[in-house]
């Protein structure tokens, strides 16, 4: 099962570091956080870089809920306590199968390329072919598409570059 930790001042690498050095094999199974490729245009040409999927978030993989909430009161002081009074908050299952369907093991979402034609999208390569329908808006200037996670209001940003409209 999945877990969130909210980890405010983008120290997220740092919190997975030191989740990996100090928390037992039995208590955490994974530490990593969301990625996504984008592309931004500087210096005259198109770069394509690495942005977080949830910034501020860090998601922790366990068997052990309970010994891995008990693990974690360490960093109590360091961690924004989420709802309720927990360290750790669960992922419902349903957004972790969409986040596994969309990013797979790697935990990162690569660019996908795709068109519009008589105003529906329609994506030919990436992550997002198939799931077209989870598309809630494109911004074709900054090459993003918003999707909507299921069961959830949140959304996610992820690459998308629409290289024809007809």
């Amino acid at each position: 099962m999945w877990y969130v930790l909210y980890c405010p001042n983008q120290k997220e690498q740092d919190i997975i570091r030191s989740c990996r050095q100090h928390l037992t094999d039995k208590a955490l199974t994974d530490a990593f956080c969301f990625t996504y490729d984008r592309m931004r245009r500087y210096e005259g040409s198109w770069h394509v870089e690495r942005q977080s999927m949830f910034p501020d978030y860090v998601f922790l993989e366990s068997e052990d809920g309970e010994r891995l909430a008990k693990e974690l009161e360490q960093y109590r002081k360091v961690l924004t306590v989420l709802g309720g009074g927990d360290v750790l908050t669960p992922v419902h299952r349903d957004e972790e199968q969409f986040l596994l369907g969309l990013c797979g093991g790697t935990h990162h979402s690569g660019m996908s390329r795709g068109y519009i034609r008589d105003g529906h999208t329609y994506v030919t390569e990436g992550p997002l072919q198939g799931k077209e329908r989870l598309i809630r808006k494109i911004d074709r200037h900054k090459r993003l598409a918003r999707l909507e996670m299921p069961g959830s209001s949140r959304g996610v940003n992820v690459g998308l570059e629409i290289y024809d409209k007809v």
